[in-house]
């Protein structure tokens, strides 16, 4: 067997790629890559097979991960086109996959690209500064939106901190008519979510956000949006398959501990449950010279503030505002950060890593799911900022994420199976 192609992921180094920086736009722009078209087209010079072992040289560098999933295309032998997973990076030049079989030709010819395929989800409206995403899964049980705002809001300070406002929503019919459920909403004031009230350094713009320019990295600092913000672009990564995604930003230059927001389907562990689907975001409905909470979904614990956004509850109602906490059923005490503690012995006892699955709880005490794609770290990270490795055939990738307190930890995504 080959290694699977669904969980892809990218990197704000990958050649060609849109930039977060402290401009409003940019969000979009990497999630219109990501998600929707792809990016980053280059020519390979020479395609090579030893069995089914297949080489790939560039005539500079590729700058490709480990583990990526790249798309060759226009090779004349039809067995070298599609979707492979990078297995090995020997040099800045060179990369290897496997195929399925041996092909029928040691070296392929043709004008042949490699480029980064999207997660295949769809954008089906959008206007300038706004769009929507969807998954493009009809098997899905509910497919809401995720609507995007990235546009200076008339009554915000464009030297204040960028964010794009991001909301669940059941169904639309373009990209301002919104219907049925949305995530985060207040009956009494429908636009909380989408449109700034106030003025001045008081104004209040948005609740549910993801930040990419900020003056600070922490998600509990004495920083407040109004403070000034420094250009050049953001370390990001994007992990994600067709059914949800998850985008690591961080929001300063001079660090890189990330936010990690996220959107989709999570595992659902009840039959009866129609609308499994969560939202992970900065729920701050506060003015922007307020030092405020900025916790975002590392901050899992079972007492800690409600973390995670949810289309409906478990029975299915159109109950508004449905908040959920993150926990590890493998939790030795109250207070749990990912990747921040030894909670377990540490890795050089252990012997290797401790991760388990993040689980989602409605209302303090019902497990209605579990994440995809992403773990919890039970123990200190010790490998660097960030890693890419392989256990039990499988791939991960350890993003080191800002936590609340301003502690530091990480999290390890799971990138599919190698063989």
């Amino acid at each position: 067997m080959v290694a699977s192609t669904d969980t892809k992921f990218y990197v704000h180094t990958n050649n060609n790629a849109p930039q977060l920086q402290n401009a409003y736009g940019c969000m979009i722009d990497v999630l219109d890559a990501c998600l929707v078209n792809g990016f980053g087209s280059q020519t390979v010079a020479t395609l090579t097979a030893s069995g089914t072992t297949v080489t790939a040289t560039y005539g500079s560098a590729h700058n490709y991960l480990q583990y990526q999933v790249i798309k060759l295309a226009n090779a004349n032998q039809a067995e070298f086109n599609g979707e492979h997973r990078i297995l090995t990076v020997p040099d800045a030049n060179t990369i290897t996959f496997e195929l399925a079989a041996v092909p029928s030709v040691t070296t392929a010819t043709g004008t042949i690209t490699s480029s980064l395929p999207s997660l295949g989800w769809l954008k089906p409206f959008s206007d300038t500064g706004k769009a929507a995403y969807r998954s493009a899964n009809t098997l899905l049980a509910s497919r809401p939106y995720l609507r995007v705002v990235d546009a200076l809001d008339p009554a915000y300070n464009a030297a204040y901190a960028k964010y794009a406002k991001v909301g669940i929503v059941e169904d639309m019919t373009d990209i301002d008519a919104m219907l049925g459920v949305q995530s985060p909403f207040d009956t009494s004031n429908p636009n909380k979510n989408w449109v700034a009230s106030g003025s001045g350094t008081s104004v209040i713009n948005g609740w549910a956000k993801w930040y990419y320019a900020r003056s600070n990295d922490w998600q509990v600092d004495a920083n407040a949006d109004t403070l000034s913000i420094v250009a050049g672009i953001r370390n990001w990564m994007l992990v994600g398959n067709q059914d949800c995604f998850y985008i690591f930003v961080n929001p300063t230059t001079n660090r890189n501990y990330k936010f990690p927001y996220g959107f989709g389907t999570f595992k659902n562990y009840l039959s009866s449950d129609m609308y499994p689907n969560f939202l992970a975001a900065t729920l701050d409905y506060s003015s922007a010279n307020a030092v405020t909470n900025k916790a975002t979904l590392t901050c899992l614990a079972s007492t800690v503030s409600q973390t995670l956004l949810l289309q409906r509850n478990s029975v299915n109602d159109a109950t508004p505002q449905i908040t959920a906490n993150l926990i590890s059923l493998f939790n030795k005490q109250t207070v749990c950060y990912s990747g921040s503690v030894d909670y377990f012995a540490s890795y050089s006892l252990a012997g290797g890593r401790i991760f388990a699955p993040v689980i989602v709880l409605e209302n303090g005490n019902l497990p209605r799911g579990q994440l995809s794609l992403i773990n919890w770290l039970m123990q200190a990270k010790y490998d660097g900022i960030d890693n890419i490795f392989s256990d039990g055939g499988r791939g991960y990738f350890l993003i080191s994420v800002t936590c609340a307190q301003g502690n530091n930890g990480a999290v390890i995504l799971d990138l599919g199976g190698l063989i």
